[in-house]
């Protein structure tokens, strides 16, 4: 029976390229144990990281098809969600009209995206600074809200074009409190939505320079939009800005514990990114994630060098290949989930000058999980309770938020029986993805059981989304894996 149980196991792990060869327990002889490389080099898109494309239209939206006809490539090779990052007067330019349902544009950016398996992420934002139109619509301002001329830095003479509303404004308020609402029922979708900024205020919407009628509204103002945010998103995690203008702590307090966010910051790979930043960051990890992304963009040219007047970094960064490594660093010192390869002229500047670390974010960043290790019978009887022990490693620096309050726990490992490829019995364990993290494996032995007719079938697991169905959710990263609709197949159990 031995040498029987071994010939098999070896057959099988040949099919799918496990490490070493099966091997009976010495506990039980009908045991196999089968072992999988992780997979450390193509492209494993799971929600909640990667690298991300934007259109962060200051200025004009993109094209859709011209955005989607240049960035088709990169989209598919590279990225894992496009960050949609615009005025609010772009979504509703009249009041109770929508982007979504009106605008052929947008709803061709959004199209292109899902097309190319891309998830989506937003940030709306209120304040006209540095941009080329009213970022807020002009129905605020003639339903009464009261505002401020905000300025565009590149104009010598600072015109005063862009009506900002003051935040603390009932008006302002009141409608923005209606959009977002309508907002949310479109847009709160897990199955295309990775994450909404849920803050967005003040220049760029990175929470800087927050305009009130009273100076000293601000906190509150900080619990008005994370609370209109929190109420209207249930299933799409949220995130706000770290170690903005309204203080860490209250940041922690009232967004990520009290609402349920994570942090993101506008600044790797600049002053604003020190060693301080990272550990502010860290201090939340592994209970959340952390978007990061560059603080310097907009060009590829060697004659522009922002970084020339950063306190930490001038004379230290001579071209944008020695940058872009430099914020990949930053990235994976801070153990961010997602980078941003950013528009058109950024993501050809990181692919040209540093393809390198494009592969080595895309491999390290987030996520990427390996059941490296599975011990399971090759027989049981149909209802019988047998022991399968499983260990997981992560790849990757990041986590994922299965933990969150919005996904609440919806991944779970599944060990199911197979037969021509289709689940016939699925047995949900107790493994939690959430605690996977790159320093060390996790191991479990979990009970399972499964009542099928009595055969042969294919033994295999996943990480399943309970929310949609028990389906396969979560992309296993296994070297030449043999899967089914995303199954990894694990070996032949025999149903007596």
């Amino acid at each position: 029976m031995r040498k029987v149980l071994t010939i098999f196991a070896l057959a099988f792990c040949s099919a799918v390229s496990c490490v070493n060869t099966a091997e009976p327990e010495e506990t039980a002889s009908t045991n196999v144990k089968y072992t999988f490389e992780p997979e450390l080099k193509s492209l494993v898109r799971n929600p909640m990281m990667g690298w991300a494309l934007y259109d962060d239209a200051n200025d004009y939206v993109a094209k859709a098809s011209d955005y989607w006809t240049n960035m088709d490539a990169i989209a598919r090779k590279y990225a894992s969600v496009f960050y949609w990052r615009s005025r609010w007067s772009e979504l509703e330019p009249t009041e109770g009209h929508y982007a979504w349902e009106e605008d052929e544009n947008f709803k061709a950016l959004i199209q292109g995206a899902l097309d190319r398996g891309l998830h989506l992420a937003f940030r709306i934002y209120v304040d006209g600074q540095d941009n080329i139109y009213n970022a807020t619509p002009d129905f605020v301002r003639e339903a009464g809200a009261q505002g401020f001329a905000a300025h565009r830095l590149w104009d010598d003479d600072s015109v005063n074009n862009n009506w900002t509303p003051y935040l603390d404004d009932p008006v302002f308020q009141e409608k923005f409190g209606n959009f977002i609402k309508a907002f949310a029922k479109e847009f709160d979708d897990p199955t295309k939505v990775d994450f909404i900024d849920g803050y967005g205020l003040g220049w760029w919407g990175e929470g800087h320079h927050l305009t009130c009628l009273n100076p000293s509204n601000k906190g509150n103002v900080y619990k008005w939009i994370t609370s209109l945010y929190g109420e209207a998103f249930h299933n799409v995690i949220l995130a706000t800005n770290c170690g903005s203008e309204i203080g860490l702590d209250v940041e922690q307090a009232v967004a990520i514990e009290g609402q349920g966010y994570i942090y993101r910051k506008d600044s790797v790979g600049s002053q604003w990114f020190a060693d301080s930043d990272i550990d502010n960051i860290l201090k939340n990890f592994p209970d959340g994630p952390f978007i990061g992304e560059c603080c310097y963009w907009g060009s590829t040219s060697e004659s522009y060098h922002p970084w020339d007047t950063d306190a930490l970094y001038a004379g230290k960064i001579a071209s944008w290949a020695d940058y872009y490594k430099l914020a990949c660093n930053d990235a994976i010192k801070a153990r961010s989930n997602f980078l941003d390869l950013r528009e058109i002229t950024e993501s050809r500047g990181w692919i040209g000058m540093a393809k390198d670390e494009v592969e080595r974010f895309m491999i390290e960043g987030g996520y990427r999980f390996t059941p490296v290790r599975i011990i399971a019978p090759s027989a049981a009887g149909s209802g019988e309770s047998f022991k399968v022990a499983h260990e997981w490693m992560n790849s990757g620096v990041g986590m994922c938020p299965n933990n969150n309050r919005r996904w609440n726990y919806k991944y779970k490992v599944a060990f199911a029986l197979l037969k021509d490829d289709s689940p016939v019995s699925i047995c949900i364990t107790d493994a939690e993805p959430s605690k996977w993290l790159k320093e060390k494996t996790s191991n479990y032995s979990s009970m399972v059981s499964f009542k099928a007719p009595k055969g042969t079938y294919a033994l295999a697991v996943a990480i399943i989304d309970t929310s949609r169905d028990n389906e396969p959710g979560i992309k296993l990263a296994v070297k030449r894996g043999l899967y089914a609709d995303g199954w990894l197949k694990i070996g032949d159990i025999n149903i007596k």
